[in-house]
């Protein structure tokens, strides 16, 4: 047995505290298989807070809040543990919203393997068909039938052009990334995800300068950047800096089958063959295999398989690629 299981082993709650994480797993939607390891998301505490705030009366009683839980409610809200509405009404958070922030801000800390894996593709599943009535708009070329499953917006964004989104926001808030943090499928940079709101006010607050910089570093590493933008750097939300083995809008429209207009694709590689010294750099940095290479060792670009991000192109010493916008003629 593994030294995680005998941990597990030596931590198992008794029949009365497994009775009362049933209750919170039924109250927040969390998976059954994950159910023998809840307590590692929800301790003593949050899980009174979640079953006070569902009506139901904890086993050790108290269902109503005191007023000297002031402390304890907003922890639980920038833990995601509850959810505070607007009239200042208290409900428990989603499991989906708790797995979040824990992983990005709390840790996995000695959950198994397969438990972790499960719980990524759980999440990753959820979030496919969440998405999936704008993603299949999108590829069908029709409006959505709800305005708020729009996923049109969502594309790849230059360097430059997220450069510019940056240069154009008035708050900006560094967030580790939330889909390598849960799939952690890759060494690429955690802290990653520039966003422009603060939910439950735990990002860190950065400047333009610091943002732009950290923009520059993510492309380095070769992940792409994405973002809701048409066009009007002031209006684009967050950006995120991508990878094909954690994104999630990757990984779902993988899920889907829609990978060939999702996320959408607004410009193609363009080679200059004359400034082109064959270094493969280009090959080696593609997230979809675009390139390829014959007997010459030249690269040739396969244009379908090209899906815009630019990292490519950011990448080559000799400057010989161009992202050319779609339909414009080489």
């Amino acid at each position: 047995m593994s030294p995680v299981h005998r941990q597990q082993d030596d931590a198992t709650p008794g029949p009365g505290a497994k009775a009362e994480l049933a209750r919170v797993a039924a109250a927040v939607g969390a998976p059954d298989f994950v159910l023998p390891w809840l307590d590692r998301f929800y301790d003593d505490q949050d899980a009174a807070l979640v079953l006070a705030a569902s009506g139901v009366e904890p086993a050790g009683g108290a269902a109503a809040f005191a007023p000297t839980d002031a402390d304890r409610l907003y922890r639980a809200v920038r833990r995601a543990v509850l959810d505070r509405d607007d009239a200042g009404a208290y409900a428990p958070a989603s499991f989906h919203d708790r797995l979040e922030f824990w992983a990005m801000l709390e840790g996995w800390k000695d959950v198994p393997t397969d438990v972790h894996r499960g719980l990524a593709d759980w999440d990753v599943d959820f979030y496919a068909e969440h998405i999936r009535a704008g993603v299949e708009a999108v590829r069908d070329g029709v409006a959505p039938a709800d305005p708020a499953d729009d996923q049109g917006d969502y594309t790849y964004v230059l360097l430059e052009e997220g450069e510019a989104i940056l240069a154009a926001q008035e708050h900006i808030y560094l967030w580790p990334c939330d889909c390598r943090a849960i799939v952690g499928a890759c060494r690429k940079p955690m802290y990653a995800c520039l966003r422009f709101d603060n939910d439950r006010g735990v990002g860190w607050e950065i400047s333009r300068e610091r943002a732009i910089a950290i923009l520059r570093e993510t492309d380095k590493a070769g992940l792409m950047h994405t973002a809701d933008y048409r066009g009007d750097p002031a209006a684009a939300g967050a950006i995120c800096n991508c990878c094909t083995d954690c994104c999630y809008p990757h990984l779902a429209t993988d899920r889907l089958g829609t990978s060939a207009v999702w996320p959408v694709r607004r410009y193609v590689a363009s080679i200059d063959e004359d400034a082109c010294t064959a270094c493969g750099k280009c090959s080696r940095r593609c997230p979809f295999a675009a390139f390829t290479s014959g007997e010459d060792k030249r690269p040739r670009l396969e244009p379908s398989a090209c899906r815009g991000c630019g990292v490519c192109a950011t990448g080559c010493k000799d400057a010989a690629i161009a992202m050319r916008p779609l339909g414009a003629s080489a």
